[in-house]
């Protein structure tokens, strides 16, 4: 402890001009899981930067996900009055808080206090919710902005908190969640806060009522010469003919409009579609993205939708989950699609014949496909062989596909194989569940088309000498083998690229399998930010050589591990234990905080199915390693561990032994101030100052020959 305690204050003194310890160089590579920057404020034109929405560069594609909302409870709060730069992103309930009971917005006078909002200067979201319904209603009837009763916020109180995000000169994007907007009161807020604010260009309406009055809104605000507004997300709104009809009158000549969601709005008939393709037609439109899922859009609909894509500024549409599409409705849109410059299809749950799929191998513009879960029964290995084939033969320069829940069979993976030899544009490929289920919740196995081992074992052995340089890829529940793993290992070691990695589920690995992934981990290429090994047999062994091999990794943030269940045993699910015993979870423990510098200060997620016991200890840590001052959370760590409790004297002891001119670097480090925005567990340098000073008070006198005396008197 002595040497250990030297060794860091000792090094501190002697290198102070070179910084002990280096700031930590964030790496700039793409999350592609979780892409999308909440920090990152988006400018230029918007009639031509399309690249703001879907990501589009040369090595890269955006995955979007919602954005993750800090509660407003009573510790946040005084972080959003301190303008705190870790919250970002602030969700705001208006009844209880569903996480601790709180209620704060009611107890907040946002005339006064509002500041907290109005001058925050690192706020860029805020969401309004109101989680349940009013008291005594049915539970379909939600809370209706402004309405007055037992226990809801007054009209001056949102009008005050409006007002507040009004004058915020940050916040881009407005959300409010299960709360309708059907009256004039509601809706007057909307607007007011919608017209004319600098700054908000995305507004959210999720899981609420777009009533007459609220559609209206949206098109005066769209109509508005001053308008900011570049994305639409309405999500469950319960619109209907009359609703969107109103809303495209609004976006009929909008410029700025880029992004349009409709997701779950089944009550738009064709009528409604005819309403919108007037919108993409109007030569003014610049519409980048169209999301539709479940809408039930039929034959009759997607028609008069394709009429219009020819010549249109669309690039991306999402037809995920349209159970009313069939065979002819399918060809027809894919012929339509060759016409145009669209570059991503989401067709996630469709039910397409392959031989209409093929289709898709004539639009020349298509950087990306997710064609995860197709349920046609056409759906067969000689089938997808056909698909694969087309999209070679038309040369297609993918980006992303997603495969995943398909039934390939080994003789659609020799096909695909040979595609991905000749596609080095691609950068993610998913293709979870080829072992399993060939649409989600089907069995498919006696059909004779899994993905054997063998074929794993093949594809890797195709692709060894080619090109592909991916950022993520998904291998999750297969039948990857010890071999397959080590040809994967071999594969994915030259993809200076890849960022992630999943083979969560592979239960055909054994410890022959994970050692070949630990010499992955300590090669000095190995670059992943995340690793899923979730649902695997990993055990303590192969769990104490990934933590050995990751002590001195800078880059990895996501380590899933845990929650393996023998898929011969009966056992309930939740009543598993998981393989790796104390002994593993403690090589992770001592990963994480080793009681030296030495610790690694990155791994931030172990994944959802650790043991409670050892989430105690090991959460504080992870959420520690959250933090961007890398140098802070070493010392951090260091304090945690050696100078947290004023009754242990030993680490105080051995700081008085130490050389004379180290002794005021130690004291100036350990009493450093938390920078802005600490996130975590923390122990006050300046407290453990007054312990050292309660003390030994002469320690701090300048006469050092008295300081020497001291010291010669103690020992």
């Amino acid at each position: 402890m002595l040497f250990l305690l030297r060794r860091w204050f000792g090094i501190i003194y002697y290198t102070t001009q070179n910084s002990y310890f280096p700031p930590h160089t964030q790496n700039n590579m793409v999350d592609v899981i979780n892409h999308q920057d909440d920090n990152e404020e988006n400018g230029g034109d918007i009639a031509d930067d399309s690249s703001e929405v879907l990501g589009d560069s040369d090595d890269e594609y955006k995955d979007y996900v919602h954005p993750k909302y800090k509660h407003l409870d009573n510790a946040t709060y005084q972080k959003v009055k301190r303008d705190d730069p870790s919250i970002i992103n602030l969700s705001i309930s208006l009844n209880c808080n569903y996480q601790n009971g709180e209620c704060l917005f009611n107890n907040i006078d946002w005339k006064k206090d509002g500041d907290c909002i109005s001058n925050n200067t690192q706020l860029r979201k805020i969401k309004l919710s109101y989680s349940g319904t009013p008291s005594g209603r049915h539970w379909e009837e939600r809370y209706i902005l402004g309405e007055q009763g037992h226990n809801l916020p007054t009209r001056e109180q949102l009008q005050d908190f409006f007002s507040c995000v009004y004058k915020n000169r940050y916040i881009d994007t407005f959300e409010i969640e299960q709360i309708f907007v059907d009256d004039e009161f509601g809706g007057g807020l909307m607007e007011g806060l919608l017209i004319g604010h600098p700054k908000i260009d995305q507004i959210i309406i999720v899981n609420g009522r777009l009533g007459s009055v609220g559609c209206s809104v949206l098109a005066k605000v769209l109509k508005h010469p001053q308008t900011k507004l570049k994305h639409i997300r309405l999500p469950y709104c319960q619109l209907d003919d009359e609703g969107i009809g109103i809303v495209c009158d609004g976006l009929v000549g909008n410029s700025t409009m880029k992004e349009l969601s409709l997701y779950g709005n089944t009550n738009i008939t064709h009528i409604g579609w005819r309403a919108l393709s007037t919108v993409i037609r109007h030569p003014n439109c610049k519409l980048v993205d169209l999301d539709l899922p479940h809408t039930r859009i039929d034959k009759v609909s997607s028609d008069i939708l394709v009429s219009v894509l020819r010549g249109s500024s669309l690039k991306a549409l999402n037809l995920t989950n349209s159970d009313c599409m069939y065979g002819v409705g399918w060809q027809t849109l894919f012929n339509q699609l060759s016409q145009t410059t669209i570059e991503h299809l989401g067709l996630f749950h469709n039910n397409i014949e392959i031989g209409v799929l093929s289709l898709l191998g004539s639009i020349s513009t298509l950087k990306s496909v997710d064609l995860t879960s197709n349920r046609s029964s056409s759906s067969t290995p000689t089938g997808w062989r056909s698909f694969f084939n087309s999209l070679q033969r038309n040369k297609i320069k993918l980006k992303r596909l997603s495969m995943s829940y398909n039934h390939l069979g080994n003789e659609g993976m020799a096909a695909l194989g040979s595609l991905l030899c000749n596609m080095s544009s691609l950068k993610t490929l998913d293709m979870d569940g080829l072992a399993r289920t060939g649409h989600i919740g089907a069995d498919h196995g006696e059909r004779g088309d899994n993905v054997t081992s063998q074929a794993w074992i093949s594809l890797f052995t195709t692709l060894q000498d080619t090109n592909l340089n991916l950022m993520k890829l998904n291998l999750r529940s297969n039948q990857i083998n010890d071999e397959g793993v080590q040809l994967l290992i071999s594969l994915v070691s030259r993809m200076t690229s890849l960022k992630v990695l999943g083979l969560g589920d592979n239960v055909l690995v054994t410890h022959t399998g994970w050692q070949a992934l630990t010499g992955y981990l300590q090669s000095p290429n190995f670059a992943l930010e995340e690793l899923h090994l979730d649902d695997n047999d990993c055990g303590d062994d192969a769990v104490i050589a990934f933590t050995s091999a990751l002590v001195h990794k800078k880059t990895l943030k996501s380590l899933r591990i845990g929650g393996y269940e023998d898929v011969d045993s009966d056992v309930e699910e939740d009543e598993v234990d998981n393989l790796i015993s104390e002994r593993g979870w403690q090589a992770v423990s001592t990963l994480l905080c080793n009681k030296t510098y030495a610790s690694n200060h990155t791994l931030q997620d172990l994944g959802y199915d650790i043991p409670e016991e050892v989430g105690d200890e090991l959460c504080p840590y992870l959420h520690l390693n959250k933090n961007k001052d890398k140098v802070e959370v070493a010392r951090q760590k260091i304090l945690q561990t050696h100078f947290s409790s004023s009754e242990d004297d030993t680490a105080m002891q051995e700081l008085l032994d130490m050389e004379l001119e180290v002794i005021p670097s130690a004291i100036a480090w350990i009493g450093k101030p938390l920078p802005i925005g600490w996130e975590g567990t923390q122990v006050s340098g300046l407290s453990t100052m007054f312990n050292l000073l309660r003390r030994v008070p002469d320690l701090f006198d300048s006469n050092a020959q008295k300081k020497s005396t001291l010291r010669g008197s103690d020992n």
